[in-house]
């Protein structure tokens, strides 16, 4: 009988850390902080601070810094926060990395306005992580402070990630996934299963993201204390709607 492969299960991008760039390095990072740049140039926003929450391994953080943001990074998974602060400190100016959960953000700040990028919000998967989240990032932002923060809709999932399974090789190892969209309880799910070289054991990792209807979001918006200014069509000015792939919400502090 063949001897199956022990496996070593990892919470959400502990594993992953190690090659998340490599698996995402289709992603046009500068594109992003540029976007985000010119939101706040829309809305007349020029934040002295900014932190970008759920930073990952910090690339829109250090493209930010790169446009002249003094900015911070915070991100729930400490290998990811390793891996964010190994790159930059090769930087001539290096971005400060911490880790802090969403829902969790009491020795931080202030700011002068606040991030949460590439879907990160949908890892809040209920209404009330939802609720908690708005009132920490509300609590760590200056006055009249601007939030930033997109989700991903079900059009994106049924469209991208209904029952999708790749593979690939890089650089010291093998990994897969696959991606399930569960309608019935609006959730997205990602398995990874990683093989690195001279390991015996196999990674895994299974990531869960809560996918909000545009009115649902509206409404939990409404329930906090922030204003809601604007809502974007990704990457666009166009209204953000179920219609969109993803979604970019623009809240602000009150005074």
């Amino acid at each position: 009988m063949m001897e199956e492969t022990p496996t070593d299960e990892r919470p959400a991008y502990e594993g992953l850390a190690a090659i998340y760039d490599h698996v995402m390095r289709h992603v046009d990072y500068a594109e992003w902080a540029r976007y985000i740049d010119s939101v706040f140039k829309r809305h007349g926003a020029e934040p002295a601070t900014l932190v970008d929450l759920a930073c990952g391994t910090g690339n829109v953080t250090m493209q930010l810094n790169h446009l002249g943001y003094s900015i911070s990074g915070v991100d729930r998974s400490g290998a990811m926060v390793q891996v964010a602060q190994s790159k930059s400190n090769n930087l001539g100016n290096p971005v400060n990395f911490l880790r802090g959960d969403l829902c969790q953000l009491d020795a931080l700040g202030p700011f002068g306005a606040a991030v949460c990028l590439y879907d990160s919000f949908n890892y809040l998967t209920t209404r009330t992580d939802v609720d908690l989240a708005f009132a920490q990032v509300y609590e760590v932002l200056e006055p009249r402070g601007m939030f930033i923060f997109d989700v991903c809709t079900e059009r994106n999932s049924v469209m991208h990630f209904q029952d999708v399974q790749e593979s690939e090789e890089g650089p010291g190892f093998v990994y897969s996934r696959r991606s399930y969209y569960d309608r019935e309880q609006k959730m997205q799910f990602n398995s990874f299963e990683i093989r690195f070289n001279g390991q015996e054991s196999m990674v895994t990792e299974t990531h869960a993201q809560r996918i909000y209807a545009h009115d649902e979001m509206v409404e939990l918006i409404g329930k906090s204390q922030f204003e809601l200014v604007d809502a974007y069509d990704g990457f666009t000015f166009s209204d953000g709607s179920d219609d969109s792939d993803r979604v970019h919400f623009v809240l602000r502090k009150a005074e």
